[in-house]
């Protein structure tokens, strides 16, 4: 003998080896979450060795989005709070904000590349925030609208 309680959206079925599912409640399953911010700063560089224009001292107001994931959300639902990423990502921002990038330790053994420029600022970010539950996923820089770089793992 079966009995059905109707417990919406699933029905549990009494029998006589116990209580089951019907349907089958299904776990959830979450893949990986992914959490952005972005911020921008302004500096001057030369491409050293480059044949062309910017090979001669220039600037941009570059723009930088910094991309984290990890699967497991804390006990508030949240991976990471964006203010603990944006507070990083400005702390690192402010070395290179209004600077001559290419004076800058990093880069007396790297080109002041937009490439550089994100292998660099992922490199300081995952310094902050480890290789725990939440990891660096990516970085973005932007020299302008039309042309960015990024570096990720």
């Amino acid at each position: 003998m079966f009995y059905a309680l109707r417990l919406t959206p699933y029905s549990l079925l009494l029998t006589p080896y116990g209580l089951l599912d019907f349907p089958p409640s299904r776990a959830i399953e979450y893949g990986m979450f992914t959490l952005c911010v972005k911020d921008s700063f302004a500096a001057a560089h030369r491409l050293v060795g480059y044949k062309g224009k910017c090979e001669e001292l220039h600037g941009h107001n570059f723009t930088v989005e910094v991309c984290v994931a990890g699967q497991q959300l804390q006990d508030d639902g949240m991976l990471i709070d964006f203010t603990v990423l944006k507070d990083h990502l400005h702390e690192i921002l402010d070395i290179l904000d209004h600077k001559y990038i290419n004076d800058i330790p990093f880069f007396s053994g790297h080109a002041s590349s937009a490439e550089y420029i994100a292998m660099y600022v992922f490199s300081e970010m995952e310094k902050r925030i480890g290789k725990g539950r939440v990891s660096m996923r990516k970085v973005r820089v932007w020299e302008s609208d039309r042309a960015s770089a990024s570096y990720e793992r």
